[in-house]
């Protein structure tokens, strides 16, 4: 990749777009062909369209999982296709993701699970970390199982861990994939919750998700960006109490 200079004083993330982007999982059958648009900011945005549209492909471009294989992604104006492991690090540290089940190691603790990027990032020592996730594990209840693995508990609690780990680093920009799907109304309920609190404190700016549940994105009062053959249109929607 090149070297790019002058992102590394960047302490916010302020503005996304792509110009022209391309990606494809199979090159036959490409999603986007030439996605150009200004990602709205500073709200919740609930990405939907058709079956086959893109919407989780958009995601994980919005989170840099995977990259444009032409055009280009910049978060600030500065193209993301061209910058480094290194280089990236401070824009990864300010985005959590969560997609489906994957990601937790099926040899360790849900405790441990969760920790997992607060101390590989040195965010918080080991003692802070599980104060931490001892707290936020009471207020979804299931302070109890925190010592058992993976295999050990409910697919909907696995589900519940995976989306609970990605706000752990504090980012201020959160990217989703149907993350209540399996989780019960409790669970989700408390999700608007811990939402809504870290939007009002200012620590979360920028949400982005995808959802089976419709209602959902309709109680969190989010905008939606509907995606049809490769146009993008963003439309309000009013919160449900």
């Amino acid at each position: 990749m090149k070297h790019m200079k002058g992102h590394e004083g960047l302490t916010s993330i302020e503005t996304l777009s792509f110009s022209h982007a391309k990606f494809a999982y199979d090159r036959t059958k490409p999603i986007f062909t030439d996605l150009t648009v200004d990602v709205p900011m500073n709200s919740c945005i609930f990405v939907n369209g058709p079956n086959g549209s893109g919407q989780s492909t958009f995601l994980k471009l919005l989170a840099v999982l995977v990259q444009p294989q032409g055009g280009s992604y910049l978060i600030n104006g500065v193209d993301t296709t061209d910058m480094s492991f290194e280089e990236f690090l401070p824009f990864r540290r300010k985005i959590g993701y969560t997609f489906d089940y994957g990601g937790l190691f099926a040899n360790r603790t849900l405790l441990d699970n969760l920790a997992l990027p607060l101390v590989y990032h040195k965010i918080s020592t080991v003692q802070e970390a599980e104060a931490e996730i001892q707290e936020l594990a009471a207020r979804f209840k299931f302070d109890g199982q925190l010592e058992q693995r993976p295999a050990e508990v409910s697919g909907g609690l696995r589900k519940l861990v995976c989306v609970l780990r990605s706000f752990l680093t504090k980012p201020e920009m959160i990217v989703m994939d149907d993350p209540v799907t399996g989780i019960g109304p409790d669970g989700s309920g408390k999700l608007i919750e811990l939402i809504r609190n870290k939007k009002e404190t200012g620590e979360l700016k920028h949400v982005f998700l995808t959802s089976r549940e419709e209602s959902w994105a309709t109680r969190m009062g989010c905008k939606t960006l509907w995606i049809e053959k490769e146009k993008l249109h963003l439309r309000e929607a009013e919160r449900a109490a």
